[in-house]
């Protein structure tokens, strides 16, 4: 099988157009839920999700923590009964690629039974949290068959900018900057399969973000686990001088993603230390001034601001998973100890 007939690298690829469609379709659903938010008595709450959705309701979290006066604690989804407070009043926002995943129909679920205010964002109409949640987003990425998620984290992602900024009054134009900016690292297939190939023999590998990326780096040590079977953790980059740095030497595979020129100013004291190590490590973000004398490589994105940067950057991390899969022989449509959606029963 030819690279492009697979699965994960054909719905990676379409991520920026289902972006934009999200974007176009999804106006009036955001609306409704950013004004259930905002009129809501209650301004603290939960986001759940598992795998590749809590990382998107981490990503949300970010968002919501630090541009409304909502406070919300995103958690996964199977951790919710241990976690919901015994006191009080509190909203639940659910992530489900398919809205079908057991843990966070139970946690929606749970949430209902106790009175909170719920909501879910899905890529299946009809689904069962559609049903169950009180208010509704269905992104439009389409089908997603690869059992690695790609296309449905970009519109994940781009339902968080849409949420916040409704609830601000505010646009999101810039993205559809940041859909194009990730077509435009599609483009760049010969610099992303050379990376991932320096990945063929790898045994364990870092990703570090800061602010929106940190999501975004946990999402590609995933992506890393699942398409590639290469152990990878993700981190925020100045967390990761509090102990995992004994692990780097000249030797260790690591990518930092940073998604602005403050976060990498901000991150560039860690990053020094780290550099005095001699990792083998790859950047990947918009250019900043010297960035050749620090990283062994560089992957550049358009500078389209901090918080949609991650959509370009998430697209470069999706593609180097790929290609390291594929040249560790591995089929990325079908790890073989994984399904497409975890149901218990």
């Amino acid at each position: 099988m030819s690279c492009k007939e697979h699965f994960m690298y054909r719905e990676a690829v379409e991520g920026p157009e289902a972006v934009r469609r999200t974007v176009t379709v999804c106006k009036d659903a955001v609306e409704v839920v950013a004004e259930a938010l905002r009129e809501a008595r209650v301004k603290r709450g939960f986001v759940v999700g598992s795998g590749t959705s809590f990382h998107a309701s981490l990503y949300l979290q970010y968002l919501l923590n630090r541009y409304t006066d909502l406070h919300v604690t995103a958690i996964p989804a199977s951790e919710f009964r241990a976690w919901r407070p015994t006191r009080g009043t509190y909203l639940v926002i659910g992530f489900s690629q398919s809205g079908e995943s057991s843990d966070v129909v139970e946690a929606i679920r749970e949430a209902k039974r106790l009175g909170a205010l719920t909501i879910c964002i899905t890529n299946t109409p009809g689904s069962t949290l559609t049903r169950l949640a009180e208010y509704s987003i269905v992104t439009r990425a389409g089908e997603e068959k690869a059992v690695t998620a790609t296309k449905t984290f970009d519109v994940q992602l781009a339902a968080s900018v849409m949420i916040t900024r409704a609830i601000l009054g505010e646009g999101y134009g810039d993205l559809l900057s940041a859909a194009m900016a990730a077509t435009r690292v599609v483009e760049r297939e010969d610099l992303l399969r050379e990376l991932a190939s320096k990945l063929r023999e790898t045994g364990s590998t870092f990703i570090l973000g800061r602010g929106a990326t940190y999501p975004v780096a946990l999402e590609f040590a995933l992506k890393l686990k699942e398409a590639s079977m290469i152990h990878a953790e993700g981190f925020a980059v100045r967390e990761f001088l509090h102990g995992p740095l004994q692990l780097v030497d000249e030797s260790t595979p690591l990518y930092v993603l940073i998604g602005s020129r403050s976060s990498y100013e901000e991150s560039r004291v860690g990053l020094e230390r780290i550099k005095s190590y001699k990792p083998n490590w790859v950047y990947i973000g918009p250019s900043t001034p010297k960035l050749g004398e620090l990283f062994s490589e560089v992957v550049e994105v358009e500078d389209v601001g901090e918080d949609v940067a991650v959509l370009p950057i998430v697209k470069a991390a999706q593609l180097i998973a790929y290609y390291a899969s594929i040249a560790r022989g591995l089929n990325p449509d079908k790890p073989t100890k994984l399904s497409k959606v975890v149901k218990y029963s």
